[in-house]
């Protein structure tokens, strides 16, 4: 139905992990309205997509809904120790829906869906920095050590979306022959209301989630550096809501409980050239919260916002871990056990007020806002443990935030132009971050480290405009600033200075982003509602950190995509699609210590046809 992205910690109302946001995919509900609509296409790299969707009304009583898809690529990358293409993604999916309305006072649905991902796994392309020092150790000051994505070479002969990843390495188990991997997840939910007297409303909502999930990755891209995990994951929630108004409608309240119950069972193989380690993990969750929300109208056009969430996790760690004999680093066969339990607790707060500003002149209508909101990521383990058991003894704390935002959004020159911008300021304690450390050459752990304090902040921005009737032109971006205040010495970042010759800051924060483009649709002579349509839109990142230990500096690009579309009548429409129009070749991410990097897609075209009702 459509999708929500909400900027900001979102703790609460959606509990811990939302330091950043949250992105709500809101799937259609059934009612009495029927619909249809169907989908089908094909482009280049194998691609092909076909999905459809139907509902409505099975009586008075009842509605209901079915969805599916299903979509496949592959051969965008070349294995050259095999002399075949590779890269497969084919995904398939299925949803229903059953809902309840017969009764003007309660409400159900009851939803269920299947999806089965099928992939090659992660593919990573091998690549050197011959021209950057690996460390800056012992090396005269000035020196730099940090590479970027120009200073990454392919080995000799090797294509440039070419891999060299060797079959037969099936030992130690669940590494497989080639890169390969599957997720199948299972999701369940029945969401109950019940309108009560006076207006307010309760709310039940129950959840489950299955997941089983097998990877196993070449990671250097050259066979030297192979893992993999297979996971069986299990969680159930639990959330009541109780909502409705007050005060001749002035005032907007919900108030809710919810439980959160995960088990969780993974199984580790790596083999570094030779097999090297097994480890397997049995992991439990127990979460509990209580939390509300008010919306008081002081005026028409004042409103505040005030709520409160508490939170408890209750966590267990179970890790077993075995070393193997004939390893390539000459170490001794060993086993190993870890076992931890913690509790975790947290209140997030939020604050804010909205003033609507009466139209006037040029303005059609303008919102002012401000509000201040906590975030909270809650504490954890760290499970993948290579060369022995020593991380997997430290857990990592929670991470929280306070984020401070004030904007504006309006409307203009009689809804011809929008813009919308805010500016944010976060924060940060605990900062969790993934590291990459070598704890003898060529070999790496990769825990999760509480990298100290940090201040992000930046401005936001949404502008749109209609010029003339045929022509939308857009341009968003953001323009940020990430710092560390404070170092916890024995973090990846504050080591930046000695091991790059470079000041660290955090990863994963450019400068700048922003995207621009247009969408033209002209009516044609093709019958009513008949439309052609046509669009495209540049987006460019300035250069960023791509993990905590700053030695990769991922270099600024861009991508252009575009479309064309003809509709015919209110029925039918073909489009034409191309991402990264202009075929660059762009490494976004991956390490310099196990040799894999990755790629962002080719350009990728797709013709579809799509028919709604």
């Amino acid at each position: 139905e459509r999708v929500e992205v909400l900027r900001g910690p979102q703790g609460t109302l959606y509990g811990r992990n939302t330091l950043a946001g949250a992105i709500k995919f809101v799937t259609r509900t059934p009612g009495k309205d029927p619909w249809a609509e169907f989908r089908v296409g094909g482009g280049n790299w194998d691609q092909y997509l076909v999905s459809g969707s139907v509902g409505g009304a099975l009586s008075d009583t009842w509605a209901a809904s079915i969805a599916g898809q299903i979509n496949n690529k592959d051969g965008q990358f070349e294995n050259v120790a095999t002399g075949e293409d590779t890269g497969l993604e084919r995904n398939w999916a299925a949803r229903g829906k059953l809902r309840y309305m017969g009764s003007e006072t309660f409400d159900a649905v009851l939803s269920l869906s299947y999806a089965d991902s099928k992939n090659d796994s992660l593919q990573l392309l091998p690549r050197t920095t011959p021209n950057v020092p690996t460390s800056c150790v012992g090396r005269p000051a000035g020196t730099v050590c940090q590479f970027d994505s120009e200073d990454l070479v392919a080995p000799p002969g090797l294509p440039a979306w070419g891999v060299r990843t060797p079959t037969g390495l099936n030992n130690p188990a669940p590494i497989t022959f080639l890169p390969e991997a599957q997720t199948k997840q299972t999701i369940a939910s029945l969401n109950m209301a019940w309108q009560l007297a006076g207006g307010a409303e309760l709310r039940a909502i129950s959840g489950y989630v299955k997941v089983e999930d097998r990877f196993s990755t070449d990671f250097s891209g050259a066979g030297v550096t192979v893992g993999a995990a297979t996971i069986d994951n299990d969680h159930f929630s639990q959330e009541l809501q109780l909502n409705g108004k007050a005060f001749g409608d002035r005032l907007n309240y919900i108030v809710g409980l919810y439980y959160f119950d995960e088990e969780g069972q993974q199984d580790f193989g790596w083999r570094i050239f030779l097999p090297l380690s097994t480890s397997t993990i049995d992991a439990t969750t127990k979460s509990y919260a209580a939390f509300g929300q008010v919306d008081y109208a002081f005026t028409d056009a004042l409103t505040a916002t005030a709520g409160l969430r508490w939170v408890q996790d209750e966590k267990t760690f179970d890790f077993g871990f075995r070393r193997l004999a004939g390893n390539l680093f000459g170490l001794p066969p060993a086993t190993d056990a870890v076992s931890l339990e913690n509790t975790y607790n947290e209140v997030t707060p939020r604050f804010g007020l909205d003033y609507t500003v009466t139209p006037t002149g040029v303005f059609d209508s303008m919102l002012l806002y401000a509000s201040a909101a906590k975030g909270f990521k809650s504490g954890g383990y760290n499970g993948i443990n290579i060369a022995n058991a020593n991380i997997a003894r430290v857990p990592y704390a929670p991470e929280t935030n306070w984020t401070y935002e004030v904007g504006i959004k309006t409307d203009l020159l009689e809804n011809r132009l929008r813009v919308n911008a805010n500016y944010f300021y976060a924060d940060v304690s605990d900062l969790a971050l993934n590291a990459t450390v070598e704890v003898l050459p060529g070999l790496f752990d990769f825990p999760v480290q509480n990298a100290g304090e940090a201040t992000i902040q930046g401005l936001e921005f949404e502008i749109s405009a209609r010029p003339i009737e045929p022509l939308t032109l857009f341009l968003n971006g953001t323009l940020q600033d990430g710092r560390y205040d404070q170092l916890n010495p024995t973090s990846a970042p504050a080591q930046a200075r000695t091991l790059y010759g470079v000041e660290p800051t955090p990863p994963q924060v450019p400068d700048y982003t922003f995207t621009f483009g247009f969408d033209w649709t002209q009516p044609i002579a093709l019958g009513e509602d008949s439309r052609f349509k046509l669009g495209a839109d540049y987006f460019r990142t300035d250069e960023y950190v791509t993990a905590a230990t700053n030695d990769f500096l991922a270099s600024a690009y861009d991508r252009v995509s575009a479309y064309a579309g003809l509709e015919f009548g209110a029925n039918w429409e073909v489009r034409f699609d191309v991402r990264n129009l202009t075929d660059e070749e762009t490494i976004a991410s991956g390490s310099r210590g196990l040799g894999g990097f990755i790629i962002l897609p080719p350009r990728e075209c797709m013709l579809s046809v799509r028919w709604r009702m």
